[in-house]
């Protein structure tokens, strides 16, 4: 299933151009944001374009959609990166370019609008949402039995271990996950009748 990860870096592009462009738009962001000197204020996290809702009140709308791009921790960055890299070229192969990049950016943004719309304070930035999309069409491709038990498994322990310590946006979350959930199960079916 991760037989991407055996291709030569020089090849991962071409091979994966969504996965690719993804990443590269989220460390050219993050280094931007490094790069000031001030990376560690929430000032300058919002300058940037994070989520803060009484932002969105006066009409800051495109927030909820360039917050994906932001990283402000080099963790974050490096986890969040690390899980584009494991687990979204499977996805980008098995639904299409145009498909991949609308699951990512969708749940992504289900993200940030169920936060807005909860009105959970504070300032939120990150792909995270983005990656729960990746989970949800990974729970579809398990209860459809496309992975194995064993991996299937492995995806639900993860998922539910991450909202556990995730607790207080679980909502959100969840959301982004069915988001992904019901994007995956369209794509899919609608490639397989395709294919057939």
């Amino acid at each position: 299933m991760f037989g991407h990860t055996h291709i030569p870096l020089k090849n991962f592009p071409l091979a994966f151009p969504v996965v690719t462009s993804l990443l590269f738009v989220q460390t050219v962001v993050f280094f931007m944001l490094l790069f000031t000197g001030n990376s560690s204020s929430p000032e300058m996290w919002v300058r940037f374009g994070a989520l803060e809702g009484w932002r969105v009140d006066e009409g800051d709308w495109w927030r909820l959609f360039i917050s994906i791009f932001i990283h402000v921790g080099f963790l974050e960055f490096m986890v969040t990166g690390f899980f584009l890299y494991i687990f979204g070229p499977q996805l980008e192969w098995l639904m299409g370019r145009i498909s991949f990049l609308v699951l990512y950016l969708s749940a992504g943004v289900i993200f940030y609008v169920s936060i807005y719309l909860l009105e959970i304070p504070g300032i939120y930035f990150g792909a995270s949402g983005a990656i729960y999309g990746f989970m949800g069409v990974y729970l579809y491709l398990f209860l459809r039995r496309s992975l194995s038990f064993q991996l299937g498994m492995g995806f639900v322990a993860l998922t539910v271990i991450n909202l556990i310590l995730n607790w207080s946006l679980a909502i959100p979350y969840l959301l982004a996950m069915i988001t992904g959930l019901l994007i995956g199960a369209i794509v899919l079916h609608f490639r397989s009748l395709r294919n057939r």
